[in-house]
C-alpha cells in the first residue's frame, strides 16, 4: 500500500468513537508493565510515543459519535492498526536500487535526505524521561514565573507535583486492574486511563488552573489541519482529552510531562509584548542548567561560564559558554536554545539543514575557534563576563567541543553524523540537556567524563548509534574502542535500554520502592510506592 492509501485507511478506522478502546488496548500493551518488562521489551514490536500520538491525533480529528464497532471488530482493528503502522514505516525508506544505479559521491550524500531524516525523528525514542521534564521545568521557566501565573493561572512551584499526582492516580488504577469477563473488559480498560476533574483537584485546588491549560474538549472541532506525520498535533500542547461525558482521558501521562516542559515556550512566544524577554530568559537558563550539571562533575572552581576570548583589549575573537577543565584537558560546551521547527519535522531538507546549522554546526565551529585559542593561550586575553579581573592561568593542551541544546532535538546524534560526517573527520558530541544529565550521572568524575568525550569524538566516524544513550550504554559495558576487522560499528537501541531500567528506576523512585518491598511491610501500612493507599490494595495485593 502507498502512504496515501495507508493514511486513508487509518482515517477510516479512527472515525469510529470506539477506537478509544483500541487506543487503550494499545497503550496497555506497549506502555504499561513493570520496569523490568518495559526496559526489556523488543522496541521493534511495540509502538513508540510518536506513533500512538499520531493515531490519537487522527482519532481526535475524525471521531464520529454515531459510529461504533462491536467487540469482535475492535479485536480485528487492533491487529490491523499494527499492520498498517508497520507498512507506514516502510514508506520512509527510499528505493535502495537508485543508490546502486546512481551511486553518490559519498554515502553521506545518500542519507542527506529529508525522508530519511523525518524517519529518524519520528521513530527515534523519546528525548527525555518524564522525571527529567518535571525536574527541570521549574528551573527552565523560573524567570517567567510571574507571566505564567498572571497569563495562564499556572503556579510554577506545583507544576511538577501536578503531573506526578495524575500519574500516581493512574498508576493506582493500573495496580488494581483485573479483567474478569468479556462484558466488563471495555469498561475497565477505559476506566484505567480516565480520571475526573474532581479526582485531580482533590489534592490541591490550584491544579484546576493548570489542568485547563492542558485539556482539549473532544466535542469541539480539533486537529482540523492534522493529516500527516510532521503536522502540528494539538495533543503535543493539550494531551488531556475531555470526553463527551466529562471524564478526562489520559492514556499516555508521559505526553503530559513533555507538554508541561515544552508548551509554555510557545505560549510566551505568541505574546508579542513578552516574547523577546522570554527568548532572552531561555538563552540564559540554557547555560545555567548546563553549568548546574557540569559543576557536579568538574566542581565549581573548574567550571567557568561565559569566558570571553580577545586578541586585544578591544578586539573580541569569540567566547565559550561553559569551559570545564581538569589538568591540561578541557571541554568546551557551546549552548544553544534552538528548537527543531515544524517544517523540519515534515521532512523539508533545507529547513532541517538550516535548523541544524543554528543548533549544532555554528556552535561547533565557534568551539573549534575557541579551542585553537586555548591551545595558544599566550596569544590571547581571557576574561569572564561576570568577572573581568579573573586570572586565567590555565595551560590547556587538548580541548574537545560538545554542543548542547535545551530541549529534545529529535535525531540530533544522527543528524550530526550525516550533516558533518563528510565535512569533518571528527565532529562534536551533540547533546540535549537530558542526555548530558545522564552522562554526568554515570561518568561522575572529570577524568571519566573527559575520557568518554575524547573517545566519542575520536571514533565519531567509526561508531554509529541513534542516540547518545546508545553510545554511553555501550561504553559502560564494552568501552568505546576499535575492534579488529571492523570498519564501522552500528549500535542498536538495546544499549540505550539499560538506562530505562537503571537510571529511570533511580530517578522515579522505583528502586527505592523495590528495596522497601524486600523489608517486611504491614498489609495495612501505606504502600511505599507513594500511591497513598494501603499496601494490601496496592503492590501487596498479590503477595
Amino acid at each position: 500500500m502507498s502512504k496515501e492509501q495507508i493514511i486513508k485507511r487509518l482515517n477510516e478506522i479512527t472515525s469510529n468513537f470506539n477506537f478509544i478502546y483500541v487506543l487503550s488496548a494499545i497503550v496497555l500493551r506497549d506502555f504499561c508493565g513493570t520496569l523490568n518488562e518495559l526496559a526489556s521489551k523488543n522496541i521493534q514490536e511495540h509502538f513508540n510515543n510518536n506513533e500512538v500520538r499520531f493515531l490519537m491525533g487522527l482519532w481526535i480529528r475524525n471521531w464520529n459519535p454515531n459510529k461504533a464497532y462491536d467487540y469482535d471488530d475492535e479485536i480485528k482493528i487492533f491487529e490491523e492498526v499494527y499492520e498498517l503502522m508497520e507498512q507506514l514505516h516502510y514508506t520512509f525508506i527510499p528505493d535502495i536500487s537508485k543508490m546502486i544505479d546512481n551511486p553518490s559521491e559519498s554515502p553521506f550524500d545518500f542519507f542527506n535526505n529529508g525522508l530519511f531524516f523525518q524517519e529518524t525523528m519520528f521513530y527515534s525514542g523519546t528525548g527525555a524521561y518524564d522525571y527529567q521534564y518535571t525536574k527541570w521545568v521549574s528551573e527552565k521557566y523560573k524567570y517567567d514565573k510571574e507571566w505564567l501565573q498572571n497569563e495562564k493561572s499556572i503556579n510554577l512551584d506545583i507544576l511538577a507535583e501536578f503531573y506526578h499526582s495524575i500519574k500516581t492516580l493512574q498508576q493506582t488504577k493500573l495496580n488494581e486492574l483485573k479483567f474478569d469477563s468479556e462484558e466488563t473488559y471495555k469498561t475497565k480498560l477505559l476506566d484505567v486511563f480516565t480520571l475526573t476533574t474532581e479526582d485531580i483537584i482533590k489534592k490541591n485546588k490550584e491544579y484546576l488552573g493548570i489542568l485547563e491549560n492542558f485539556t482539549l474538549d473532544l466535542t469541539q472541532p480539533q486537529n482540523q489541519n492534522f493529516s500527516d506525520i510532521g503536522d502540528f498535533n494539538i495533543l503535543s500542547e493539550k494531551p488531556i482529552i475531555k470526553l463527551p461525558n466529562g471524564n478526562l482521558f489520559i492514556p499516555v501521562p508521559y505526553d503530559l510531562s513533555e507538554a508541561i516542559y515544552e508548551s509554555p515556550f510557545y505560549w510566551m512566544n505568541f505574546d508579542k509584548e513578552y516574547s523577546s524577554k522570554a527568548l532572552y530568559n531561555r538563552g540564559e537558563i540554557a547555560e545555567e542548567i548546563t553549568l548546574n550539571i557540569i559543576e557536579n562533575v568538574f566542581g565549581k572552581s573548574n567550571s567557568l561560564k561565559n569566558l570571553i576570548i580577545k586578541k586585544t583589549k578591544s578586539t573580541m575573537v569569540t567566547d565559550i559558554d561553559i569551559l570545564a577543565f581538569s589538568n591540561d584537558k578541557a571541554i568546551i560546551f557551546q549552548v544553544k536554545s534552538k528548537k527543531l521547527t515544524a517544517l523540519s519535522k515534515k521532512g523539508n531538507l533545507e529547513s532541517i539543514q538550516n535548523d541544524f546549522k543554528k543548533a549544532v554546526k555554528d556552535a561547533y565551529e565557534q568551539g573549534l575557534t575557541a579551542s585553537k585559542c586555548l591551545n595558544n593561550s599566550n596569544d590571547f586575553i581571557f576574561e569572564l563576563k561576570d568577572n573581568p579581573d579573573y586570572n586565567f592561568d590555565l595551560n590547556i593542551n587538548k580541548s574537545f567541543v560538545v554542543t548542547i541544546v535545551l530541549d529534545d532535538y529529535p535525531s540530533i546524534t544522527h543528524q550530526t553524523h550525516i550533516l558533518l560526517g563528510k565535512e569533518y573527520e571528527e565532529f562534536p558530541v551533540a547533546l540535549n540537556v537530558f542526555d548530558l544529565e545522564v552522562v554526568a550521572k554515570y561518568l561522575n568524575t572529570a577524568e571519566k567524563f573527559i575520557d568518554y568525550i575524547e573517545r566519542r569524538i575520536k571514533y565519531s566516524q567509526y561508531f554509529k548509534a541513534d542516540n547518545e544513550l546508545g553510545f554511553l550504554g555501550f561504553h559502560l559495558k564494552k568501552g568505546l574502542q576499535r575492534f579488529p576487522e571492523s570498519d564501522m560499528v552500528a549500535l542498536d537501541n538495546t544499549w540505550a535500554q539499560f538506562f530505562d531500567k537503571d537510571y529511570y528506576g533511580e530517578i522515579s523512585g522505583v528502586k527505592k520502592v523495590q528495596e522497601n518491598l524486600r523489608k517486611k511491610i504491614g498489609r495495612n501500612e501505606l504502600c511505599p510506592c507513594g500511591s497513598g493507599i494501603k499496601y494490601k490494595k496496592c503492590h501487596g495485593r498479590n503477595n
